[in-house]
């Protein structure tokens, strides 16, 4: 289990966040949510606790506060806990009825692909998330995990048995100002996980774009393209009018392209300095097209997934762009 999935926060003041990202997806696709645990803590040190959910379906999405003192996470292992709520690597429980509303019960996982950790595998960050100081960090806990349970949200019934999930958390101050994130595991031919994520990072002073995409297939097939292993975003587009995005990478062992068009999706809340005052859209039914090929430009993976999570966050005035870094 990489250490980053343990609770990060427990000597912090003020001006931090962190929070776990559980996206559930239904066997039959009719369902897909995704469940936010998490704490905050504003500039002048006040803290609580918050689970989000989304539902993709109808673009609903609830945050449900709660005081700090419900909260209760372990830094030696994955095990959070938010008043009647559990969350972990094994699974999750939910025992939610607040004024904002109501979700309860139980998920199990199994069939686990965690990220690879050790020796030579670092987080999906590499040497940039041991720097300190840095605005947000970013992990990846489970790259795919089947489920079985089910949720009953609003009083809806939602049967996740036999469906598939990921985990990934985020921690630090804010959430980049501008940034492009994808993740799917839906894949049509046959299952794999694919994440890409570009953000322009400010750190002691100055600011600098950074990448990372990492792709597997569980079967032989894994490729990681980031700023620190010295691949290129040879070319990347966004027009957040359209929804759409594509991009081309090339790295150590092979080429990547790919494109995404976002789907309806719901706003959540994000961390500005501890505050959870920002609103982005996420959708987590956008449809994702991946081709992946080796250094002899053999095709090795091709294939589309429409139960993709996407997040496009760009300033004013780059809302289409293309470039090469």
């Amino acid at each position: 289990m990489i250490k980053q999935a343990y609770f990060q926060g427990k000597n912090k003041k003020r001006r931090y966040f962190e929070g776990w990202y559980f996206k559930c997806i239904s066997v039959d696709r009719k369902h897909a949510i995704a469940i936010i645990p998490g704490m905050a803590i504003d500039p002048q040190g006040k803290k609580h606790a918050f689970i989000q959910v989304i539902n993709a379906v109808n673009g609903k999405t609830w945050y449900h506060h709660f005081p700090y003192s419900e909260f209760n996470a372990r830094s030696d292992e994955f095990d959070v806990e938010i008043e009647n709520n559990s969350f972990n690597a094994q699974g999750l429980s939910l025992n939610v009825d607040t004024a904002e509303g109501c979700i309860k019960g139980r998920l199990i996982f199994d069939t686990i692909h965690p990220f690879p950790t050790g020796p030579g595998h670092p987080g999906i960050m590499g040497p940039f998330g041991l720097l300190p100081f840095m605005e947000c960090y970013h992990a990846i806990i489970h790259l795919y995990h089947e489920i079985k349970g089910d949720i009953e949200l609003d009083g809806e019934i939602l049967d996740f048995n036999g469906g598939v999930g990921y985990i990934e958390k985020d921690y630090g101050r804010s959430f980049p100002k501008t940034y492009l994130w994808l993740q799917a595991s839906h894949f049509e031919t046959r299952n794999a996980s694919f994440v890409f994520s570009r953000a322009n990072i400010p750190f002691l002073g100055i600011e600098f774009p950074g990448f990372f995409a990492y792709f597997t297939d569980f079967n032989g097939i894994t490729q990681r393209f980031a700023t620190y292993n010295f691949s290129r975003l040879k070319k990347w587009e966004v027009d957040t009018e359209k929804g759409t995005c594509a991009g081309e990478l090339e790295g150590p062992n092979g080429a990547l392209a790919f494109t995404a068009q976002m789907a309806s999706g719901g706003r959540l809340r994000a961390p500005v300095d501890g505050l959870m005052d920002r609103e982005i859209v996420e959708s987590i039914t956008a449809k994702v097209w991946v081709r992946l090929t080796n250094n002899h430009g053999d095709v090795i993976f091709e294939s589309a997934s429409s139960e993709a999570g996407m997040e496009i966050c760009l300033d004013e005035g780059v809302a289409s762009k293309q470039e090469s870094e």
